[in-house]
């Protein structure tokens, strides 16, 4: 039981670590001499890792950039409308006194 505990609180500990701790720490189990000549595998999984995490860094700015976008266009949208009804009010004044 212990053992279990161990090993939830090491992947806990992992899960706190930037991106680039995380993708050293995949790194270094690749290149770990083990019984089993699987280099190629352990190797591609953390080519495949680190394409993960760049694809996952680009994919967060390009949200803060529509996140931007999107509240410009929101504000634009309320100048918009508060704009048409100041012309609504104008038109509707001048109607009611020529």
């Amino acid at each position: 039981m212990d053992e279990i505990k161990a090993k939830i609180d090491a992947e806990v500990a992992n899960a706190a670590k930037t991106p680039h701790e995380i993708l050293q720490l995949i790194f270094e189990m690749a290149y770990k001499v083990v019984e089993r000549d699987d280099i190629n595998s352990r190797l591609t999984m953390a080519r495949f890792a680190t394409l993960l995490v760049n694809l996952s860094e680009q994919a967060d700015k390009i949200t803060q950039v529509n996140l931007a976008v999107q509240r410009k266009l929101v504000c634009l949208t309320w100048a918009l409308a508060g704009l048409t009804a100041g012309l609504l009010a104008v038109a509707i004044l001048q109607i009611l006194h020529p």
